[in-house]
């Protein structure tokens, strides 16, 4: 889907692609959580749920990279900023926690660089290599509202 904007935009905003936005404001709405407000190109502002985003390190006035995710159709938009680490189809070693089998699916936990515990759901035709250092090697499905979505990667070694 696309927005055009309600003051017909000269950019329009298309699914999927990437634009800046300038944080303008931080602000607590009435369900008690803090948003971003951003401002996209063609002047329009977009809010963004900031607690997803607390590792990012953004501040009000920085100009930000986001993808457009969605665009419902009442034509609100759903905005995904840039990882500052980790890019959508790239592949990086994280670090080992757990692993469970509960026979139904087997789940591998492996923690990212900020800290956050990242469930990872292995293919039974999936090898899962844990090096000497206790890393698993994945790549980088997807990241939405923040967290990582991860598949497992045979080790090149």
């Amino acid at each position: 889907m696309q927005y055009p904007g309600y003051n017909s935009g000269n950019v329009i905003l298309s699914e999927g692609k990437w634009f800046p936005f300038k944080i303008h404001n931080l602000v607590q709405l009435q369900d008690d959580a803090w948003y971003y407000v951003l401002q996209d190109i063609n002047g329009m502002k977009h809010f963004m749920a900031a607690g997803n985003y607390k590792s990012y390190g953004f501040i009000v006035g920085d100009q930000i990279l986001c993808k457009i995710d969605k665009v419902n159709c009442t034509g609100r938009v759903f905005l995904e900023p840039k990882h500052p680490i980790y890019e959508e189809g790239e592949i990086y070693y994280f670090d080992f926690i757990s692993y469970s089998d509960s026979g139904l699916e087997s789940v591998l936990m492996v923690k990212e660089n900020f800290g956050n515990i990242v469930e990872v759901v292995v293919n039974g035709t999936k090898k899962v290599d844990i090096n000497e250092e206790k890393r698993v090697r994945c790549s980088v499905k997807s990241i939405t509202k923040g967290r990582l979505v991860l598949e497992i990667q045979p080790d090149c070694n």
